[in-house]
């Protein structure tokens, strides 16, 4: 068996040969002839580029799910029926979510496989600060010579694949070149995306969303955030700014957000929101989501009309992105989703009610996870950066 270190990397690979990855690595294990569908390629032109990955040991004929399935014309007679799979555990790549007081990292192989994982408080939010605890999980997680790519997932409107910090909110940055810093001081080739952007790549890539082309993530928590797959591909837009959907207003009257909005999403579905319209009515200042909930277990009024109004605002916004996108599943994610105990029957009733009465009704998963989970996903993003737009180019393409 070859050793890692002398395997090629994926960012130096042909965009034929990254396609061919790719494709593995979302819907794999497949057959040439499959494959040969999925590329629109002629199944000898597959042949001829699978070869070299076979003979290099970055893909293996998985014999175990050999089919009955007859050889397409031009594919090889050999093992007309085999499987081809990436070797992803032969890839290593790191990703780090930096919050507003945390930062969590993973090591994870190409197919979002967490291998170890570490995590740092930040005692502020000074960059020195910051980066010094990234570098730390990064020296902790790594194997030398083997990540290929490192991935940072933080609130901001970065592109799919950027290089610089632009409007983070929590840590109060803006056009930091965070990914050239990080790069100088490991040597690790290192992206940046915006986090709940990045949390959907993991998901679509290895967790609820795998094998699904089209489907949408939708984050609650410190803030609501949102990412879309259409296509099997996540959107980020030109300007990085899809799915800014935190002020859209989802009622005509309600409590008012941090930016003065009456009625938007953020109003309803934050943690602080949350936690403020059932605290202050109690004179609590000190009210947390599991005491919001735990209120809330007990029958307290003020707390059900709350989660009933968190629960109809998201049933707004699912039915929104049905109704525009025609999405077959949106994927709820986020530290506040403790809130669906209570806000369920209230976000199927506004679904319900805004659907278009010609609209498929999505199906609603609900995906609890850490902050461990994304930083997964940043590794995720490593990872398709490599194959998508491997440096030096980090043009985001359209």
């Amino acid at each position: 068996m070859q050793r890692r270190a002398d395997l090629p990397r994926l960012g130096s690979l042909e965009p034929s040969a990254r396609a061919v990855v790719r494709a593995l690595l979302l819907a794999g294990p497949l057959s040439r002839a499959e494959l040969a569908r999925r590329l629109e390629r002629s199944p000898a032109s597959i042949t001829k580029l699978t070869q070299p990955l076979l003979a290099a040991g970055l893909i293996a004929e998985d014999t175990g799910r050999a089919t009955e399935d007859a050889a397409a014309p031009g594919e090889s007679r050999g093992r007309p029926g085999v499987p081809l799979v990436l070797q992803a555990a032969r890839h290593l790549f790191i990703g780090v979510k930096v919050t507003s007081d945390e930062v969590f990292a993973v090591r994870a192989d190409a197919a979002g496989l967490v291998q170890a994982s570490g995590h740092r408080d930040l005692a502020d939010v000074e960059q020195e600060t910051v980066v010094g605890q990234i570098l730390e999980l990064v020296n902790e997680l790594s194997e030398p010579g083997e990540v290929q790519a490192l991935g940072v997932g933080l609130a901001g409107q970065m592109s799919r694949f950027d290089d610089t910090v632009r409007h983070n909110p929590f840590l109060g940055w803006d056009q930091v070149p965070l990914a050239r810093i990080l790069e100088r001081a490991t040597g690790i080739p290192t992206v940046l995306s915006e986090d709940a952007r990045a949390l959907t790549a993991g998901v679509q890539w290895s967790g609820p969303g795998r094998g699904m082309s089209d489907l949408a993530v939708l984050t609650v928590g410190v803030g609501v955030g949102l990412g879309i797959v259409i296509e099997d591909r996540v959107l980020a837009g030109p300007s990085g700014r899809v799915g800014r959907i935190g002020h859209m207003r989802v009622a005509d009257s309600g409590p008012v957000c941090e930016r003065g909005h009456r009625g938007c999403a953020s109003a309803f579905l934050t943690t602080a929101a949350i936690t403020r319209g059932i605290g202050v009515p109690r004179g609590r200042a000190d009210l947390d989501l599991d005491a919001a909930l735990a209120l809330a277990d007990d029958g307290d009024a003020v707390a059900l009309r709350v989660f009933a109004d968190a629960g109809h605002a998201l049933g707004v916004l699912i039915a929104m992105l049905a109704n525009t996108l025609g999405l077959p599943a949106v994927i709820l994610a986020g530290d506040g989703l403790g809130m669906l105990a209570h806000a369920r029957p209230a976000l199927d009733a506004a679904l319900a009610e805004r659907l278009d009465p010609h609209a498929t009704p999505p199906a609603v998963v609900a995906f609890s996870s850490g902050f461990d989970e994304w930083a997964r996903g940043a590794a995720v993003v490593a990872c398709q950066w490599m194959l998508v737009d491997p440096p030096p180019h980090r043009t985001d393409p359209a």
